[in-house]
């Protein structure tokens, strides 16, 4: 038994789509008896090979090869953490002023 992968794309209203099947052969057999395990289409390559339960990462390289689609480089953006003034130093300033003032002992 072996699974055999096949993607294609069409047009439909103006926008791709990525057709995904799955096929599972049995070359045991004579007449190589094959048949589809899994099928999935969608606008999003990835999403139409995770409806199509394929998550083997070198066959979903393999059928991005076959379509001739390059996945787009990751951008970093470094992060700094910034120092920020602590409002709760303030919230409790203030709180501590108004206890003082209740109990009249800050005039």
């Amino acid at each position: 038994m072996e699974n055999i992968y096949t993607a294609y794309t069409r047009e439909i209203n103006n926008q791709t789509f990525y057709f995904v099947k799955k096929f599972t052969s049995f070359p045991e057999v004579n007449d190589g008896l094959q048949f589809m395990d899994s099928f999935a289409m969608h606008h999003d390559f990835f999403k139409a090979c995770s409806i199509a339960k394929i998550a083997n990462e070198n066959v979903i390289e393999n059928l991005m090869n076959q379509l001739n689609i390059t996945t787009e480089d990751a951008k970093i953006i470094p992060l700094h953490k910034k120092s920020s003034f602590n409002h709760s130093i303030l919230r409790n300033t203030h709180q501590a002023f108004l206890r003082l003032r209740l109990a009249g002992l800050n005039s």
